[in-house]
């Protein structure tokens, strides 16, 4: 593991942290994408687009039925409790994530802003009402209109949540502290944020925690190399 500083808290007003697929490793989430992935490009292709849901819902709903039924019996890692440690002690803390397995929200943390939306949540095709709770595994139909149901999650080809966009934009924007952690930084529009606190946020400190090296040309960032799971949690000082 990486040799690092801990970051004293209370020098930073607002803290936003962005996380990806990488946190969620530990507690046996495979990611989609890249090294150790579970699925192909064929696969996205097939199963998790706009197209494919109007051609095939049932398709769509069982590619994604093991990310819910896994999510559910695995258990927040270090590094969620670390960020929900992190938000309970200091409030104006935000989660931004592209991960849809609800593990921050399992963990503790509370300002939550799911990019992709949730696997924990269904919703009908027909959009007749409103995302809501869902445990099933199976696929089923809208109980209020009988239409087919899907996941209350962002496909490729589907536009993200306007509202749930706007909110990370005001926090990029004010944030004093930013962090990245488990994320390849290839997938937009996640993958520009880092750009955008560097151009118009100056006050901002940006840290980054990843196995890997990322390439960022702005010299404040700061980078961490090493497991998410076992520098976070001894990576915030609150004294």
């Amino acid at each position: 593991m990486a040799e690092f500083e801990p970051i004293r808290v209370k020098d930073y007003p607002m803290i936003a942290v962005l996380t990806g697929a990488g946190i969620s490793v530990a507690s046996g989430i495979a990611p989609f994408r890249g090294p150790g992935g579970t699925w192909t490009e064929k696969d996205i292709e097939e199963c998790a687009t706009a197209r494919a849901l109007k051609k095939n819902p049932q398709k769509v709903w069982d590619a994604f039925s093991f990310v819910r039924e896994k999510s559910n019996k695995v258990d927040p890692n270090p590094a969620h409790k670390a960020l929900a440690e992190l938000e309970a002690k200091h409030p104006n803390t935000y989660i931004i994530t592209q991960n849809i397995d609800g593990l921050h929200q399992k963990a503790g943390s509370r300002n939550v802003l799911e990019m992709h939306g949730s696997i924990h949540r269904s919703q009908c095709t027909k959009y007749c009402s409103d995302p809501f709770d869902d445990t099933k595994k199976e696929f089923w139909k809208c109980p209020k209109c009988g239409a087919p149901l899907r996941y209350d999650i962002v496909l490729f080809e589907e536009s993200l949540d306007y509202n749930v966009m706007r909110k990370i934009d005001e926090i990029l924007n004010e944030l004093d502290l930013f962090m990245v952690v488990g994320t390849s930084n290839l997938v937009y529009p996640a993958a520009g944020f880092v750009d955008l606190v560097s151009r118009y946020n100056s006050k901002a400190r940006i840290v980054i925690v990843n196995l890997e090296k990322l390439h960022f040309t702005d010299p404040r960032c700061e980078q961490i190399n090493g497991k998410a799971e076992e520098i976070l949690p001894k990576l915030f000082k609150y004294d």
